[in-house]
């Protein structure tokens, strides 16, 4: 396979499904390895630990012939701990995605439940994680831009059908409060996305592909899991990201990848906090089974401060649905920026600088802070 293919859609891709009127597929990915960080709250530290290529998970899809090129379709998604059997996402039982909605070549799709907004499914296949990092390389321990991927509760999204390559998406997801439309610090917030993609075949595998996405929340700052990383985080009340993202298949074997991100975080006893992100990659395939990539990323947080991170990957497929791998990740802080926090090391929803957090703090008591990993990846 020539990358690490984004999310979900890496294992339903290889999931034997039915082809026929009505079929419901189960797929998923078990994924389980070792890390080490140097320098974790003062400390190094060794684990074993899952979910270091992509979160451990199983879904069900479904689909139903209603004829004239109309499909009933549902997806159910549940994200969970290889190590503790325990459900991720606050212990929700389908945490990741749990839609229902209508299918049609002709006139797009409309589902509405819990999903995923358009900066995960558009643009965070373009990041360097997608292609041959860990989790552990998005941006920031509180996913600043959320292209690690934060779902929308009580939402509904329509996407178009592809037009010459061209395909678009629009998400509102409603806060569900009385007197609250706009969404409220303490409760739902309101969720607004919207994105445009394009790519000659339409789909990401392609010669070049491109993408790009808006995405604003407004409330949910005071309630853990409910509002964003950031904005919990940072006590933001709203905040929005643009995110473009686009990928170049140079040729059979060497593909190169880059993401840019602006976020503004507003109403916070910080004021308005901007934080630009820029990310480039690139890997090559020396075989159908061994692929290998290296990416920088540079993040400035303006009046937070600064860091560069730097991340590789060697990825090995002893078959169609099983890979081995090893990672490794660096991140340096300055310009006011004192400690290195790397996503998934301290942990999401802390804030910045150590010894302060919500949920605990493991970032790193001096400037750096280098993670390496080894594991590997089941699909079904």
């Amino acid at each position: 396979m020539k990358k690490k293919v984004w999310a979900g859609a890496i294992a339903a891709a290889v999931a034997t499904a039915a082809h026929a009127q009505s079929s419901v597929t189960l797929y998923g990915i078990i994924d389980d390895g070792l890390t080490y960080v140097s320098n974790a709250g003062g400390h190094s530290l060794f684990k074993l630990d899952d979910g270091i290529n992509q979160a451990s998970r199983w879904g069900l899809k479904g689909a139903e012939d209603l004829g004239g090129g109309l499909k009933a379709i549902f997806t159910l998604e549940n994200g969970f701990s290889l190590n503790t059997g325990t459900a991720s996402h606050g212990g929700a039982l389908f945490g990741r995605r749990a839609f229902v909605g209508l299918s049609s070549d002709t006139f797009g799709t409309l589902i509405a439940g819990y999903d995923y907004d358009f900066i995960y499914d558009y643009v965070s296949y373009y990041t360097n994680v997608a292609q041959f990092a860990p989790s552990y390389a998005f941006h920031g321990a509180y996913d600043i831009d959320r292209l690690a991927g934060e779902p929308v509760s009580n939402m509904v999204r329509y996407e178009t059908p592809n037009w010459h390559g061209f395909g678009a998406g629009v998400m509102y997801g409603f806060s569900n409060i009385a007197g609250a439309f706009g969404g409220t610090p303490t409760g739902n917030p309101r969720v607004i996305s919207g994105g445009i993609k394009y790519s000659p075949t339409g789909t990401f595998n392609a010669p070049y592909s491109m993408a790009a996405v808006i995405t604003k929340t407004d409330g949910g700052n005071a309630a853990r899991g409910v509002g964003t990383m950031a904005q919990v985080a940072l006590d933001a009340e709203s905040i929005y990201t643009v995110a473009v993202g686009g990928m170049v298949n140079v040729n059979d074997a060497w593909s190169i990848n880059g993401v840019y991100t602006y976020t503004n975080a507003s109403k916070s006893p910080l004021g308005v906090v901007t934080v630009s992100a820029y990310e480039a990659g690139t890997s090559y395939r020396f075989s159908p089974m061994l692929t290998v990539g290296g990416g920088f990323t540079y993040v400035d947080q303006h009046k937070l401060g600064k860091y560069n991170l730097y991340s590789a990957g060697v990825d090995y497929r002893l078959s169609k649905r099983t890979d081995v791998y090893l990672f490794g990740v660096f991140q340096h802080a300055f310009a006011g920026q004192k400690f290195a926090d790397s996503f998934l090391v301290s942990t999401p929803y802390s804030v910045p600088g150590a010894g302060g957090s919500l949920y605990g703090n493991l970032a790193s008591t001096t400037a750096n802070q280098l993670a390496v990993q080894i594991g590997i990846r089941h699909l079904f």
